[in-house]
């Protein structure tokens, strides 16, 4: 077997698309449907079912999907400690985390970590991307929604409270609505289709399920400036709408707080670069604990 096979199958099984995968790979359609193959003919099963709207795991290829990016995490860490070495303090720490937390929290605590450390560099990716992905291109994941499977270690790190928040401008031009019939009559803002998996999206549909978001946006800078601009209200985190002078709107409503939590790959958790910065991203966390909080 080709150990380099994994990454066509991981690709495949989360885009569930030949094309998405191989523009995720950089290679044709045409070589991921050979990889596939091969890898099927030397594991001697069928890992996929091929449907009108797209790719579907088999049971077999369910069963080792985790496996696969076990080791795909595993080799990853290997080529990195081969390249890099792991006894110094150098090299560079992949960040993937909610924008505005990054943005506004993060970015803000890092100027005497860069000075103190000039052998590490950070790369750091801002979304709201479920763990399983972003893991597979991150040394430390910060989330709201914990995680249900994977090869890395995780730490509860606080608290981030979310609430309905909306413009000056917009209430004075639109009312300050007091009850819930009267949400109804506002222009709401909610999120994308694909991401209404996410808990602020879910909390949103729980209390108001005749809703219907007057726009749809696909992140949180997204939901913030359109807020800003006086679009509508919208589901914000307390810290980032309070930074921008935001109202919040029907208080009476007990607010959404979730859990924050910090992620580290098994394999490059190992390394002091990513041990010395996530010691640091803790300290910023905890520092903050009553902004996130609210």
């Amino acid at each position: 077997m080709d150990w380099n096979d994994l990454k066509f199958f991981l690709a495949v099984a989360e885009s569930r698309s030949l094309s998405a995968a191989s523009r995720r790979l950089g290679v044709s359609t045409s070589t991921v449907s050979r990889r596939i193959t091969a890898l099927e003919q030397a594991l001697g099963l069928s890992l996929f079912r091929h449907h009108f709207d797209g790719y579907e795991l088999t049971e077999a290829g369910l069963n080792l999907q985790m496996p696969a990016e076990q080791a795909e995490a595993s080799l990853k860490a290997f080529e990195r400690s081969a390249r890099e070495g792991n006894d110094h303090l150098s090299g560079v720490v992949r960040i993937d985390a909610p924008e505005l937390l990054g943005q506004q929290i993060l970015l803000p605590n890092l100027a005497g970590f860069m000075q103190d450390h000039p052998g590490i560099r950070l790369d750091i990716r801002s979304s709201v991307r479920p763990v399983q992905l972003a893991t597979q291109q991150s040394d430390i994941v910060i989330r709201i929604v914990p995680p249900e499977r994977g090869s890395y270690r995780m730490r509860s790190v606080g608290k981030v409270a979310f609430g309905l928040y909306a413009d000056r401008n917009y209430l004075k031009a639109h009312g300050t609505p007091s009850s819930d019939r009267d949400l109804h009559s506002h222009r709401v803002i909610g999120w994308n289709d694909e991401l209404r998996y996410l808990s602020m999206a879910v909390w949103l549909d729980e209390l108001f399920p005749d809703l219907r978001p007057a726009m749809r946006l696909g992140s949180f800078t997204a939901q913030l400036t359109a807020v800003e601009s006086g679009l509508g209200i919208a589901v914000l985190p307390c810290f980032a709408a309070r930074r921008t002078g935001l109202v919040p709107v029907l208080e009476g409503i007990p607010r959404l707080t979730l859990d924050l939590w910090l992620l580290v790959q098994d394999q490059a958790g190992r390394t002091p670069r990513v041990q010395t910065v996530k010691e640091h991203l803790v300290k910023i966390l905890i520092e903050n604990a009553d902004q996130l909080e609210g």
